[in-house]
């Protein structure tokens, strides 16, 4: 409540005392009344953070290098939290593709006598160098501490202009030293590659924590909400754990507690088909004769409950499957494991997936003899190691290939022309979103595991990341789970789905047989005859979503120009007046 007097304060502002500055006092004093506290999900997308909370504003200025804007932050009970603003993307703990020396400063004692002395006034006893993957807790003796001390989580993992960052309230970092002992604490940001600080020097950011409880978290149940929904999970094994005999009961209690019906594993180099499947149908029986069904390419295993119609194995570091769903679900499933180079391999990632949009753009084209015809569902799921170049998912989401010249020029690849959906899979049981973690690495714990739709043509019902070290004693007892189970199987948690069909071919039949679309393949006119009386807007977009041609209150028979229009597939979009909209595709001779 007071962060923005005490910043005041410190700016010796005390002596201006005209109407206009008390009335200004008195907003920003009530500004503050309401609770500091904030249910904040780490997850690198930002929602969460109201804009009201505390924070400070870096004047404008131009510097080289990374110019430091912004900051905010909050709590609650059990971490801090602070989200960062920059004025170019870089990766936070690395120094590619832009080299930096960002580092966190918190005077967490309130006392600038003691710590590590920053600037005139602020003694820091926590100091944390991002990109040095290193942080100093400045106390007696001073030392040198791992991430895994403060329970430091950051989001996202890729390039950003924003972080966001959580610091356990209740660390101890040396084992003696709480780190925060005051219930004020500063806060100061610092670049030294170019000496860029925020708050400027001579200004000082305070935060009081404010312990007002927020929303508690509900759990999220781990049950299927409807038996008819596809589960599908995401697990890498960390080297062949599958073969491993004490953390086989680990794997056996958490794939119980999921009841997976697609499961794609990776890290399984030298683990035989054979194996898992024997492992499924002991863990997992179904009822049929023939068991799961289970394929290999390289470390990827991809088991499912029914049968695996085509492979396609030459696709770098992902291994696309079509199953051939039950009768009872409207189409077959394309589901792609992947795993994608770790680590500083940007170059190498970047180029796996674009052969992936490639191969799949061309798969939209050719590929109805072979099962995969439109409307087909696909997922794209894995350990994709996205921990550099915000591209790489772009590229996943949206079609963009960087490497034309190699494998064409890309294009939108959900049914309907436009972006896949990353499912972002936020712990069942923790307002977090990290799917690995690893308290012996020196890197925080990561979002590195991923499910990517056709949101088109299937919805995600359910969600969630599996952590046992985080469930309570109750939930571990209802699912029979123990606290080290997912720890004792991999650092990678299971990542998992539940996906509901729609039911596209039926629906686009009976459009068709309200709205008349023709010639198709079509030359130089497109004429379109709409229904009844019904009033439609039209836009007819190309490949990449631009709008080439549209039309408003369209009624009765509508004709398009299309003769300026190159050669290749677009979709036309009516949209009625109540804002239902029917989606065809057309192609362009």
């Amino acid at each position: 409540m007071d962060t923005f007097i005490r910043f005041l304060n410190h700016k010796n502002l005390g002596s201006m005392r005209t109407p206009a500055f008390l009335t200004l006092l008195l907003f920003f004093r009530l500004s503050f009344l309401f609770s500091q506290s904030a249910p904040i999900s780490i997850d690198g997308k930002f929602t969460e953070w109201p804009e009201e909370v505390s924070g400070y504003t870096d004047p404008d200025e131009t510097v080289s290098n990374v110019d430091l804007l912004s900051f905010q932050v909050t709590n609650d009970e059990e971490f801090l939290f602070l989200k960062i603003v920059l004025g170019t993307a870089i990766n936070l703990k690395e120094n590619d593709p832009i080299a930096h020396s960002i580092y966190l400063y918190i005077d967490t004692d309130d006392n600038a006598s003691t710590g590590f002395n920053v600037q005139d006034g602020f003694g820091s006893e926590l100091g944390i160098n991002f990109s040095n993957l290193s942080a100093n807790f400045d106390v007696s003796p001073p030392q040198t501490i791992n991430f895994s001390d403060i329970r430091l989580r950051i989001g996202p993992t890729v390039t950003s202009t924003e972080f966001e960052i959580a610091i356990a309230r209740n660390a101890v970092p040396d084992n003696v030293h709480a780190l925060f002992s005051s219930p004020t604490i500063k806060i100061l940001f610092k670049n030294w590659h170019n000496g860029d600080v925020m708050p400027d020097e001579g200004s000082f950011f305070s935060y009081t924590f404010d312990n007002t409880p927020v929303e508690p978290l509900v759990p999220t149940s781990l049950e299927k909400e409807n038996p008819s929904y596809l589960r599908t999970v995401a697990y890498n094994t960390l080297f062949d754990g599958l073969l491993e005999s004490a953390r086989l009961p680990h794997f056996e209690k958490v794939l119980k507690a999921l009841n997976p019906d697609i499961i794609g594993f990776s890290e399984c180099y030298d683990t035989p088909a054979a194996t898992v499947a024997s492992l499924l149908n002991n863990w997992l029986p179904l009822d049929n004769a023939d068991g799961w069904q289970v394929v290999k390419k390289g470390d990827l295993i991809t088991a499912s409950r029914w049968p695996v119609l085509q492979t396609w194995p030459f696709i770098t570091r992902s291994f696309p499957v079509l199953i051939d769903l039950p009768d009872t679900y409207p189409q077959n499933l394309l589901f792609t494991n992947a795993h994608l180079s770790c680590c500083a391999k940007n170059s190498e990632r970047q180029s796996q997936v674009d052969e992936y949009v490639s191969f799949l753009l061309q798969l939209k084209e050719v590929g109805a003899g072979l099962g995969f015809t439109e409307f087909t569902p696909f997922i794209y799921a894995g350990d994709l190691n996205l921990v550099g170049y915000a591209q790489q998912l772009t590229t996943l989401l949206t079609g963009d290939i960087q490497n034309v010249n190699q494998f064409g020029q890309g294009g939108p690849l959900d049914w309907d022309g436009s972006d896949l959906t990353d499912q972002i899979c936020r712990q069942a049981d923790k307002r977090m979103a990290y799917t690995w973690r690893n308290d012996q690495s020196p890197y925080p714990p990561g979002r590195l595991d991923f499910m990517i739709y056709s949101d088109m043509v299937m919805n995600a019902e359910k969600s969630f990341t599996l952590q046992t070290e985080v469930m309570s004693a109750d939930r571990l007892d209802l699912y029979n789970l123990s606290t080290n189970d997912t720890g004792g199987a991999s650092d990678h948690f299971p990542v998992v789905t539940d996906f509901s069909l729609m039911v596209i071919d039926k629906v686009r039949e009976t459009d068709l047989g309200r709205h008349k679309l023709y010639p198709n393949p079509v030359g130089d006119e497109l004429t379109i005859e709409l229904a009844a009386d019904d009033s439609f807007d039209i836009f007819v977009s190309d490949a990449f979503g631009k709008i080439v041609a549209s039309k408003k209150d369209g009624t009765g028979s509508v004709s398009l120009k299309m003769g300026h229009l190159t050669a290749g597939v677009y979709f036309v979009k009516l949209e009625d007046k109540e804002g239902a909209v029917f989606k065809y595709k057309i192609v362009k001779e």
